[in-house]
């Protein structure tokens, strides 16, 4: 197991368990008293809960092992990747419990043996590795998401020559109906690449805030297949993105 990049057994600790959980799901409809009908809305996901134990391991020397935990716990202070052992996806997200448990092999007449339990709960959400598309000239694009929920998108854009301007369609939708809406990126340069970034919410033209942009929501690929069409073929767009899993 490594946290963000970090292998814990650096700290003399083995991954032992791991529990996993499904996003949490929430929904806003409502029957409103009188009427015939109610409102019913899509569900929306959270996060994810996961419990991992830790066996952490020490020379009959209680001090090391509790060392070796804060160690751990240090790496758990900000948002954290966690690469768990035996699982293909990778976790992101935040420590939001730990509990340490001293003899958990439960060796009789001890308080404490040459290990302990160390169990840490994340709330966090559930990827893939990175998909990395790019297309030259081409006005339409079909491409598959196999991640099984809404997955945020980095695009690219890159016109092989200067264009009042572009428009993308695919990227992003209403949030109620689903309807697409379309990406209007203006005053477009040779060259010059525009970043259109749904996991961070940035939208740049090398390196500077891209103002001359009309863009209703955040670039996000549904589960599936996702078609994207672009009204011009002077254009070379790179979409990148970390399938996202329920």
């Amino acid at each position: 197991m490594t946290i963000n990049g970090w292998d814990i057994s650096e700290a003399d600790a083995e991954q032992w368990t791991v529990t996993p959980g499904f996003s949490s799901i929430s929904n806003d409809s409502d029957w409103a008293r009188g009427s015939p009908m109610p409102v019913l809305l899509g569900n929306t996901t959270g996060f994810k809960t996961i419990k991992v134990t830790l066996l952490v391991k020490a020379d009959r020397d209680r001090e090391v092992i509790l060392q070796r935990c804060s160690r751990i716990l240090s790496h758990l202070l900000e948002p954290a990747e966690l690469v768990l052992d035996g699982f293909d996806h990778k976790f992101y997200g935040i420590l939001s419990k730990h509990t340490i448990t001293e003899n958990p092999l439960n060796v009789p007449f001890v308080k404490f043996n040459r290990a302990a339990e160390l169990t840490l709960e994340f709330s966090c959400y559930e990827y893939g590795d990175t998909v990395t598309k790019t297309f030259t000239g081409q006005t339409q694009i079909s491409i598959i998401n196999p991640g099984n929920v809404i997955t945020p998108i980095l695009v690219e854009i890159t016109p092989q020559t200067g264009v009042a301007s572009t428009v993308i369609t695919g990227l992003c939708r209403e949030a109620g109906t689903g309807k697409e809406l379309p990406v209007t990126i203006g005053e477009m340069v040779t060259g010059k690449t525009v970043i259109l970034d749904g996991e961070t919410g940035l939208f740049t033209q090398d390196g500077e805030v891209k103002r001359e942009l009309e863009i209703w929501g955040l670039p996000a690929l549904l589960p599936g297949t996702n078609a994207i069409t672009i009204n011009n073929s002077w254009t070379d767009i790179t979409l990148k993105y970390r399938p996202r899993f329920m």
